[in-house]
């Protein structure tokens, strides 16, 4: 893999080592092989790359929207092309299943076409005027340096619901990746160079958040930050954004609820939470960690949802059959050894799982159980923190209006479902569910492209993906066009 990538900044179209030689590991989750020694950039290398932007911004945000979508388009056959070489660099670099990586790596594809086509499209409108012979109109701006911070959860697809949109709109950027999964991220900026793009509008800069990334947040050339990642560095850049009154889109987590109604059909219910909750190794912010089942179904339910559980194949996610990978490092790992520790001292009880693997191939790697606590109340902080890994509560109530006050009494709001069979239960219990997403007979994952994707709450601000995507990067501005060529009065009236 280090001969295969040789990762890189890249500042102003210039490849770069970083200014000062540092550089550090990135390692397989399933093996803990190293796979590349990556540069840690300087705050003088961060630096470089916002200069580029801004340099950069004037004559590419002047470059017709048509045009700067035709990079895009070109990107998008690459990746089709490319899709296996690059579902596998994620598949090494993240752990996730080889499918599922697949499946990411389409999804960018999706994204990437269809933000393309934002280039003709654009949409703004054309109003009446109060007086004759004037014309009221409302034209996009790009809004300036575009800061994308992304996570290593979903490294290829989230960068690309992100710099898409705002080079399209015009916008320059400065993207760094998470130090965890660098590789496919220099694949995304590799890909826009093949593609022809000028140099200095997509800016790479690799290294620690506590660096690099708040030497983009402090920085008062940037104008948008784009963030997906943790909850408590997201308040800091909130409150960095405040200073410089920037706009922001923050996306920050989940503890999304799944409720099974009486109704539900559990032959359908059971593989899709257990897909929800344990792909990925439930290091999702859309993952569905509490389930809130009917008490009269409760019991079936356990039953069905832990022999599904034990049945997943949890292995390296480059071989094949593999459902559930690895945890992302040793770090993770350990929180997710904490919060089975607080689930006992909670009194849930832990029906499946709750270890790491002890067998000489998965030992090497940071597997981990799929684990389900059942008996679990909502108070717990099993059931009310994002716990990132294959850990899931299973709450019980009395009735839906129970299950939808359960649902909804969390901190965040990103994502939730319900599964029934009944289409006015359906309806009324989405339609009251407090969250961004909703999802009815399907689990809390698998967002499509050409909606919103964001949340409520301590979920974050702004949503992501469709039509939203450019409203993050564009600013509108109001035209007035008087072709009567007279000279109107100071205060006029309709008639005037």
């Amino acid at each position: 893999m280090s001969e295969t990538i040789k990762s890189e900044l890249v500042i102003g179209g210039e490849h770069r080592s970083s200014s000062d030689g540092a550089t550090f590991e990135v390692r397989n989750p399933a093996t803990n092989q190293l796979l590349a020694n990556v540069p840690r950039a300087t705050f003088d290398d961060t630096r470089a790359a916002i200069d580029f932007a801004e340099d950069a911004f004037e004559k590419w945000s002047e470059t017709p929207a048509p045009a700067r979508a035709e990079f895009l388009y070109k990107v998008g056959e690459m990746i089709r092309k490319n899709e296996n070489e690059l579902a596998e660099i994620l598949t090494l670099e993240e752990g996730k299943a080889l499918n599922e990586s697949l499946a990411e790596v389409i999804e960018g594809y999706d994204t990437i076409m269809y933000i393309a086509a934002e280039g003709r499209r654009m949409w703004t409108y054309v109003s009446p005027s109060e007086q004759q012979d004037k014309t009221c109109m409302v034209i996009r701006r790009p809004v300036g340096i575009v800061g994308v911070v992304t996570p290593w959860n979903f490294p290829f697809s989230i960068p690309l619901w992100k710099i898409p949109p705002a080079l399209v709109a015009g916008n320059t950027v400065v993207f760094k990746p998470a130090s965890a999964t660098p590789l496919i991220a220099q694949k995304i900026v590799s890909m826009f160079e093949k593609a022809g793009l000028p140099e200095g509008v997509l800016n790479f800069v690799t290294g620690p958040g506590s660096g690099v990334g708040e030497t983009i947040v402090s920085d008062e050339r940037v104008k948008v930050i784009s963030f997906t990642g943790e909850s408590t560095t997201g308040h800091h850049i909130a409150e960095s954004n405040s200073r410089f009154f920037r706009r922001q889109v923050l996306e920050l987590g989940g503890k999304n609820p799944i409720i099974v109604a009486d109704d539900a059909d559990l032959s359908v219910a059971v593989p899709a939470i257990l897909y929800a909750g344990f792909s990925n190794c439930g290091q999702k912010c859309t993952a569905g960690s509490r389930v809130i089942v009917m008490e009269n179904i409760h019991e079936k339910f356990v039953e069905q949802f832990v022999k599904g559980a034990k049945a997943l194949r949890v292995g390296n996610g480059m071989k094949p059959g593999i459902q559930v990978g690895p945890l992302i490092n040793e770090k993770a790992r350990e929180k997710v050894e904490g919060y089975v520790e607080i689930g006992n001292s909670e009194g849930a009880k832990l029906s499946l799982g709750g270890k790491k693997f002890a067998d000489q191939e998965r030992k090497l790697g940071f597997f981990f159980e799929p684990t389900i606590f059942d008996e679990a109340s909502n108070d717990m902080r099993i059931s009310q923190e994002e716990i990132f890994g294959p850990v899931v509560s299973v709450i019980e109530a009395g009735d839906m209006y129970e299950a939808v006050q359960i649902a909804n009494d969390t901190k965040y709001g990103l994502s939730s479902a319900v599964y029934t069979k009944d289409l006015r239960n359906a309806f009324e219990t989405i339609s009251k569910l407090r969250s961004g997403i909703g999802y009815v007979n399907q689990g809390p994952t698998g967002a499509e492209v050409h909606l919103p994707f964001g949340g409520l709450k301590e979920t974050g601000s702004g949503r992501e993906s469709g039509e939203a995507a450019i409203e993050n990067y564009t600013e509108k501005k109001a035209i007035y066009v008087d072709y009567s060529y007279k000279v109107r009065p100071w205060f006029f009236t309709s008639d005037s």
